[in-house]
């Protein structure tokens, strides 16, 4: 017997005591239960509306979240549903390309997220930290990339010593003379390094031999004379 149980039978027992005990044996007679004003102690003893599920483990659940009723419990699952709800295709993820890259690396991602049934805002968020962890890590191999360029010209600088600006100048001989543009210096610098480019066509620009070939002035970049920097390592005078 519960203990709400035990209450109801000792206040039983203590109203027939008042009653059988009173003065002349007489009093009131008892109330019939169920009869008369409400026992207070009944309030408790209604039964919760999740009661009747039959799973342990899934009717502990929901009485650990505190739901009023089931229309509340249908409501935030109603809402999980849409937090939680995976797109019909790869496309519908619409991930977030940043500004002036191949969306490719985006869409065969999206195909990834998809077969793993990642919800559309989780993929959302993914994609955006992944972004800012990719621009942030081009930054930082750019930085490095500058900095090393300038320790190898100044090594450059050094071994070449008073030949340093004759040197630079067959460089930029080798350029004109071949209308090689900026963007093809900049991809052999990106392999080479800036010295080594320097250094390279130093060398194409020695054994043309001086004045046997007649630089074309309309191969020159934009028709005036631009410095080692300027040439060689176009990326580290981008403003």
């Amino acid at each position: 017997m519960n203990v709400l149980n035990n209450r109801r039978l000792f206040a039983r027992l203590l109203r027939q005591e008042a009653t059988e005990g009173g003065e002349g044996g007489g009093g009131a007679t008892p109330p019939v239960e169920g009869q008369g004003a409400a026992d207070p102690t009944t309030a408790d003893t209604q039964p919760a509306w999740h009661d009747s599920i039959q799973d342990e483990g899934l009717k502990a659940f929901i009485s650990g979240k505190g739901f009023k009723d089931a229309s509340e419990a249908a409501q935030a699952l109603q809402e999980l549903e849409g937090k939680t709800a995976i797109p019909e295709s790869p496309e519908a993820y619409q991930l977030p390309v940043p500004e002036g890259q191949d969306a490719a690396f985006a869409a065969e991602a999206a195909k990834w997220m998809h077969e793993a049934g990642v919800p559309a805002a989780q993929a959302q968020a993914l994609a955006e930290k992944w972004n800012e962890y990719a621009a942030t890590q081009q930054q930082a191999a750019e930085v490095e990339r500058q900095q090393q360029s300038e320790a190898d010209m100044n090594t450059l600088r050094k071994e070449w010593g008073s030949q340093y600006d004759a040197n630079a100048e067959l460089g930029r001989r080798a350029v004109r003379t071949f209308g090689i543009e900026e963007d093809s210096i900049e991809k052999i610098s990106l392999a080479l390094g800036d010295a080594e480019t320097l250094r390279l066509f130093a060398r194409i620009g020695k054994n043309l031999g001086e004045g046997t070939l007649t630089p074309d002035s309309s191969a020159s970049q934009g028709g005036a004379e631009k410095s080692i920097e300027e040439v060689f390592y176009p990326s580290m005078t981008k403003k």
